[in-house]
């Protein structure tokens, strides 16, 4: 086992599929959110630059931290964080598994509208992240063309248009 504050690495003895014995490696990070959050008919994106991947566009999200007492409030506290956005009517979308083969958390899926305003209140990794308001069909065309590069983002970001249009 290998340990830090944001996650901790296993190595599990298995029995295979085929009945032998073998090694399953895996890591265990906190479950995350990802918010559509709709404002004057626009969705906000985030644009930021991520060390593993480069640049990319996502959904406003981040971390369940312990002290949450569900994803709705991470969810919350997230969008206020990063947008200033804040209030409305939320509306939970499930949550999807985006790595299942290497570890079991979880991105839980919100929707929000008839948000207020605010001040953002981002942390000094988030300096960089600018927020776009962006049109559902823009959006769409993001997913397709590779913008928006976050899995739990394009397929919030999907669900929606798919729910608007059917």
């Amino acid at each position: 086992m290998y340990a830090t504050p944001r996650l901790v690495a296993y190595r599990d003895e298995i029995t295979l599929p085929d009945g032998r014995p073998g090694h399953y490696d895996w890591v265990r990070v906190p479950d995350l959110v990802r918010v559509v959050a709709l404002v004057d008919g626009q969705l906000l994106m985030i644009e930021q630059y991520h060390y593993l991947t480069g640049p990319m566009w996502q959904l406003p999200g981040g971390n369940v931290d312990p002290d949450d007492q569900d994803s709705g409030a991470a969810a919350r506290r997230e969008l206020a964080e990063e947008t200033g956005y804040r209030g409305g009517r939320w509306t939970p979308r499930g949550a999807v598994h985006p790595m299942p083969g290497l570890t079991p958390a979880r991105v839980h899926l919100w929707s929000a509208e008839g948000l207020t305003p605010g001040e953002s209140a981002l942390e000094s990794g988030e300096a960089d992240l600018k927020v776009r308001h962006v049109s559902l069909d823009e959006a769409v065309r993001a997913v397709h063309d590779g913008r928006i590069g976050c899995a739990s983002s394009a397929a919030l970001v999907l669900a929606v248009a798919t729910t608007a249009t059917g």
